[in-house]
Formats: structure tokens, sequence, C-alpha cells
């Protein structure tokens, strides 16, 4: 921010975990928008990223935690992405986009709960590429995380398809689980964007 004179940075993290360190240092500035995509934290480290805590101060609204249901899929991520991430990142007009995260909200990721498909990664990049078009591209991808082997290389590879746009299908490495294709925790998760939503209607008028 201090080399570039950037005024305007969305980190966005969807990481299984919540970003516990990046929501403290930045908790009341309102030049960084944190956007956290991850597990209910009632359910998984850290413990922090309640949907209520939304930053303090000048950095009131900038913290945008979103607890994803236990078992959350492709359909639940998509629904987020378009209802709360995307219409926010329009109105912040960031001049830079830093995503973070990596394999662990896939559903055979070992450590976690969350019900996301390889083709979900490859989503969350298209997302991102479609999010920088209001800065010009200017993107920084931190690839992290991920505690089954098997499945990392493959849902790293589909993100940075999707956010290069490189026209390359990536299978699915692990067979996906009856429960997951169902996508049991939908119901949930509308619950909880209309619980961000309302928590943050103040702060910004695209969720009013």
């Amino acid at each position: 921010m201090r080399e570039y004179k950037l005024e305007r940075v969305l980190i966005l993290d969807t990481d299984a975990h919540a970003g516990n360190g990046t929501a403290e240092y930045f908790y009341e500035d309102p030049r960084v928008l944190l956007i956290d995509l991850h597990q209910n934290p009632r359910t998984l480290y850290p413990g922090t990223g309640f949907a209520y805590q939304i930053g303090a101060g000048r950095g009131k609204g900038f913290t945008v935690n979103i607890p994803m249901p236990v078992g959350s899929g492709y359909d639940s991520y998509q629904l987020v992405f378009e209802s709360v991430v995307e219409p926010i990142a329009q109105e912040f007009h960031p001049q830079i986009i830093v995503r973070n995260g990596g394999s662990d909200p896939h559903f055979n990721d070992g450590l976690t709960s969350l019900g996301l498909p390889v083709k979900g990664f490859r989503m969350i990049g298209e997302k991102v590429r479609k999010m920088a078009n209001v800065c010009d591209g200017k993107v920084i991808d931190l690839i992290a995380s991920g505690y089954n082997r098997e499945v990392l290389p493959y849902a790293w590879l589909a993100l940075i398809c999707g956010l290069a746009g490189i026209d390359l299908q990536v299978e699915e490495p692990e067979p996906m689980p009856q429960r997951y294709m169902s996508e049991f925790a939908f119901a949930e998760t509308e619950a909880v964007v209309k619980e961000v939503k309302n928590n943050l209607k103040d702060h910004w008028a695209c969720l009013r």
C-alpha cells in the first residue's frame, strides 16, 4: 500500500479456516476490505470469523465474515459469491485483489468438513477473474493450505485455470460421497447469507 500508494485493497480469503490474523490486523482499517469465506467457526480452528464480526471504528463494515455451514458445496459457494462477495467487491471498487486459500474446502480434505468439489475451485478462480475487471485484472493469488495430498494438486490446478482463463478440464481425483451431491447445507447457507446481509446493510448499498 505504501509502495504503490493504494487506498482500496480487497483481500478475499477462501481458506476453510478463518483468517484471524488478517482480520485482526485490518479490523479498523477502511482501506482494506477483507471478505472471508470459511467453515463455521464453531466447528473448526481458530474459532473466530462469525458473521457479526464486521470490523470496528473507521473499519466497521470492511470485515465481511461468511461462516460456511458444514457440508457447503458448489451451490452454496456460488450463492455466497453472487449474493455477497461480487456485489460488495463491485461497490468497493478495489485497486487490487489479493486472494488467499488452497484446497481445504474440498469434500475429502481430511481435516475440514466442507463439501466443495474440484470444479468449485475453478469457479472461485473464474469469479475472482471476473471481479478483477474493476481493477484492470490486478490479482495476487496466494495458493495455500490443503491436507489431502491426493486432492491438493487438482484443486490448485483447477483454481489457477479458472483465474487465468485456461480451458482445461480437471477431473475429480476421488469419488464424491452421495451426501455432498444433494447439497444438504444449501438451506443453511441461505440463512447465513441473510444474516450477513442484515449485519452489513448499513455499510453497503448493494446489500439493502
